[in-house]
């Protein structure tokens, strides 16, 4: 079954510091991931996989490259999700924060430090075998994230969800994310992981 494109019209107008011309442009990068996850899916069900190899084949391409629209696809949800700036940080998340950066600044200024590393995502996550809150960084949507982590935040830091609006000042963009958190969806998943 194919995935279906979501409507993220709801933020136009209402996040503080991101133009709708930047979240319409980011909204078309989002759908054109949707399409060549459904694609590749489609062509994976049809490929003959008896002349695969490591080296080439149409099969192992295909399943090379998956993750990247996959990934895409599902990281612009959870960011264009937990934007729209609602409720406060819930007491689990202050007390991670805590425990694992010192406090919140310190957890925030990690998550800005991360984003201004390279360009890529930010996520922060809660690490499965220790409990503790982590902030990771993945290029390319596939590469760099780490097993044993659930994401809580997800963070945007490519050029393209920012450069209509901030053109090459990812740290200015970084600061009116954080006043755009929708914290009632960061903390639900932080409810989730932590169960």
């Amino acid at each position: 079954m194919a995935k279906e494109i979501r409507s993220f019209k709801h933020l136009l107008g209402k996040l503080d510091g991101i133009s709708d011309p930047q979240l319409e442009a980011h909204f078309g990068l989002y759908e054109g991931y949707v399409k060549k996850l459904n694609e590749i899916e489609e062509k994976l069900e049809k490929v003959d996989k008896g002349l695969t190899n490591y080296s080439f084949g149409e099969y192992s391409e295909l399943k090379r490259r998956h993750c990247v629209p996959y990934n895409g696809t599902y990281l612009h949800e959870m960011y264009f999700d937990n934007m729209l700036a609602s409720e406060s940080p819930s007491s689990e998340f202050e007390k991670l924060s805590k425990e694992s950066f010192g406090s919140m600044d310190a957890w925030k200024a990690d998550v800005k430090a991360t984003g201004l590393a390279v360009p890529g995502w930010v996520v922060s996550c809660i690490e499965t075998t220790t409990g503790k809150l982590r902030n990771v960084q993945i290029m390319e949507h596939h590469i760099g994230f780490p097993l044993n982590h659930t994401p809580v935040l997800v963070m945007d830091t490519w050029e393209h969800a920012f450069f209509l609006d901030y053109k090459a000042n990812r740290g200015a963009y970084i600061d009116t994310f954080f006043k755009n958190i929708n914290w009632s969806v960061v903390n639900a998943r932080v409810k989730l992981a932590v169960v």
